[in-house]
């Protein structure tokens, strides 16, 4: 038997694996894919998120870490719309980072096996083991289908918006679709910047963040809701329309039109299928097919037609939403959710990862305590911790978010930001969440 097991191998979850592990708990962190893994993610981590991994790893470690791997400084913002534009640098002496998700994940969860914390790959988190009222357990499906159960004194939810953990404990529910995304990386973009760049117009928002090695990572997003999840459906489909793959770009379509739904009931019906368990889809149509389809789109904005001219996808794209999950608890006898399984809402600031190690990080000592006293009282505090810590951010994201989806409003704050170089100072330290 474990003192705690942790679902999900994404940051949140390795890092509070090591954090517990290195203070002699034992850990099982079960992770349902084999690492390294691709995520759909904007692939930055703000200032914030890079004094966090300062702040939770070893000296020295966050420094190897990043020797070994490609990944790019980020300095600040860049927001465009039009002709409206704002330039916005992180504080002097903060900056952020971009690099592939996967090779950052794969770090976190070998630095968790170094820590002490036994790693589990390809086990799929199926339903919870209850006893006398409180989750004492999971069971757990491996890559071949068997089925295993693991007990715990305590069992952590770290397994991203779409949760199973949350799920199964009945505590999460989406909220309405606003926006449907899509992400890959791209070689060729011309005048690449330190930054991170977002594009907003005609309905979507595009964002770029270099990556290192010549690549970015580039998002779209529709932002109008589920009716626009549909109609950017049918815009694929027929994109393809006469090609050799058009039946199986016919099933892509389908899935985004699912997109625009509550998916709850999907998930519960069809919990083993990928698209139920990460809040990724992989599209159907052939990798050429849907990379040009995505580079198309994007370029359809002026700010971005010469830019990507010369572009090309170099992985698959990914597609993933709905983003607003929510949470009526973060806590229950035996069960805490930290990271995105404690709640989502918009990966618009790109802060998702800084609130994934942060919450790893309040998350630890409490969890140390309560398993020093046999007690779940000091988890019931990491809801009000939490909500101190993020609630003012998720404030002026949610403010930001609305703003974009009004182009004259959105155009209007950009020009008068612009022209305010105190506020946008203070603006780009708040996305950034910067050291204060």
């Amino acid at each position: 038997m474990h003192d705690v097991i942790i679902v999900g191998a994404g940051p949140a979850g390795s890092v509070l694996a090591a954090l517990l592990a290195a203070q002699g708990v034992k850990v099982l962190l079960l992770e349902r894919e084999l690492l390294p893994r691709r995520k759909p993610c904007g692939e930055s981590l703000n200032p914030g998120a890079v004094a966090a991994l300062a702040r939770v790893l070893p000296a020295g470690k966050f420094a190897a870490i990043r020797s070994s791997m490609e990944h790019s400084l980020i300095h600040g913002w860049r927001l465009t719309s039009g002709k409206a534009e704002l330039l916005a640098s992180f504080p002097a002496g903060q900056f952020g980072m971009a690099c592939a998700r996967e090779k950052l994940d794969y770090a976190l969860a070998l630095h968790a096996c170094e820590a002490g914390a036994q790693v589990v790959e390809q086990m799929r988190v199926q339903r919870l083991i209850w006893e006398q009222g409180r989750v004492a357990g999971v069971v757990a499906y491996s890559a071949s289908g068997q089925a295993a159960e693991f007990r715990a004194r305590l069992v952590i939810g770290a397994d991203g918006i779409r949760s199973a953990v949350a799920r199964c404990a009945g505590l999460s529910s989406f909220g309405p679709l606003r926006k449907t995304a899509f992400t890959a990386r791209v070689s060729g973009v011309r005048d690449l910047q330190p930054r991170v760049e977002l594009f907003t117009g005609r309905g979507v928002v595009v964002g770029l963040a270099p990556i290192g090695g010549g690549e970015a990572n580039m998002t779209l997003a529709q932002l109008s809701g589920g009716g626009s999840a549909a109609a950017l459906a049918a815009d694929f489909k027929a994109s393809a329309a006469g090609k050799k793959d058009a039946s199986r770009t016919d099933a892509a379509a389908s899935m985004l039109e699912a997109a625009s739904l509550n998916m709850d009931a999907k998930e519960s019906a069809s919990a083993s299928a990928p698209a139920a368990a990460d809040n990724r889809a992989p599209f159907a149509a052939s990798k050429e097919g849907r990379g040009a389809w995505l580079l198309g789109k994007a370029g359809e904005l002026p700010e971005l037609a010469e830019r990507l001219q010369n572009a090309a996808c170099t992985g698959e794209v990914l597609a993933c939403g709905p983003f607003d999950r929510r949470v009526r608890a973060t806590q229950q006898a035996g069960l805490l959710l930290i990271g995105d399984a404690a709640g989502y809402y918009d990966p618009l600031t790109g802060q998702g990862i800084y609130r994934a190690l942060s919450s790893a990080e309040l998350a630890a000592p409490l969890l140390l305590q309560a398993l020093q006293i046999g007690s779940d009282a000091p988890l019931a505090r990491f809801a009000a911790i939490q909500q101190n810590r993020f609630v003012p951010a998720i404030r002026l994201q949610k403010l930001i978010e609305w703003t974009s989806r009004h182009e004259r409003l959105w155009q209007s704050a950009l020009r008068g930001l612009g022209s305010l170089p105190a506020a946008r100072s203070r603006l780009a330290a708040a996305i950034g969440d910067c050291l204060k």
